[in-house]
């Protein structure tokens, strides 16, 4: 983080930042961690904005592809890069500049307006994923749905991370997290179900070209999770399945005929693995009451 404005800021940074963004949507300092919707509303701008695939809390900020392209090129002029000049400004682009400049956001040029307390908030979003030493990738399939994957990316930091959801509709949802305890439960938060139970039977082989493979046995669900540096390409990879014969793992799904061997595993055991990829990059919170915030659950 300290490459991009500080690095990103340190975690209490983080958490002071999102503290003052939940205040200026609440209208209220001593906000409890229940009014963080209305927080998520002011930034989204709609309170009936597309849930997150979390169904425990939804994203703080929501955007359309259009207005993440006008905030990212925002971003990189606050960063001395100035985008590209000539892109058309299609109906949907004008739109997405409307709602952006009605958030508060951006001003007339279509640049940030720095100071506001979500501002600070999305500058700061904006920042990590820019600056994230390594990046957790979860691509969940659903059975019946195989061809319609939904993606959630972590870019990680010592400092914290953003949690960012790639919607089947093309919505983008961010959030930020300062733990790495809590980082590694969203990274799990939709591929792991509450329900979820060590696995049973023997070793189980997938053949991955085949769509129907995974339901065969019981399968309603097939992730791959992904640590990746950006210099140094993929750390670990590994494929999940969770069904009605429990949680079974591959470790090794780089093979080259497509068959993949998944062996039974317990939920705990899935957890535990990726809590450690996420503290491998992720400094561990000195004093959690005092860096998390309303709007870092």
């Amino acid at each position: 983080m300290a490459s991009v404005r500080g690095a990103a800021r340190s975690s209490g940074a983080m958490g002071a930042v999102t503290r003052d963004a939940t205040q200026a949507a609440t209208g209220d300092a001593s906000a409890p961690e229940s009014t963080d919707a209305g927080a998520r509303d002011a930034a989204t701008g709609d309170a009936s904005a597309p849930e997150s695939k979390d169904a425990v809390a939804r994203p703080v900020l929501v955007l359309t592809p259009e207005e993440l392209d006008l905030l990212e090129e925002a971003h990189a002029h606050s960063l001395g890069v100035e985008p590209e000049s000539d892109v058309p400004v299609t109906p949907a682009r004008a739109q997405a500049l409307n709602s952006l400049q009605g958030r508060g956001l951006l001003g007339g040029d279509a640049r940030l307006l720095e100071g506001g307390a979500l501002t600070d908030l999305v500058l700061l979003m904006l920042d990590v994923r820019v600056a994230a030493d390594a990046l957790l990738v979860v691509e969940r399939r659903l059975a019946g749905s195989e061809d319609r994957p939904d993606l959630r990316l972590l870019h990680l930091l010592p400092s914290g991370g953003v949690v960012e959801d790639l919607h089947p509709g093309g919505w983008h949802g961010l959030d930020l997290h300062v733990d790495p305890g809590l980082l590694a439960e969203q990274a799990l938060a939709t591929v792991l179900p509450p329900d979820a139970r060590a696995g049973e039977g023997d070793d189980l082989v997938l053949d991955l070209g085949d769509p129907d493979a995974a339901a065969s046995w019981g399968a309603v669900l097939l992730a791959e999770l992904t640590l990746a540096r950006p210099a140094g390409g993929t750390e670990e990879s590994v494929l999940l399945a969770v069904g009605s014969s429990g949680c079974h793992l591959a470790t090794d799904p780089g093979r080259t005929d497509g068959r993949v061997t998944f062996v039974p595993t317990t939920p705990e055991v899935v957890q535990t693995m990726v809590r450690e990829w996420v503290s491998r990059v992720v400094d561990p919170v000195e004093d959690q009451g005092e860096a998390a915030a309303p709007g870092i659950p």
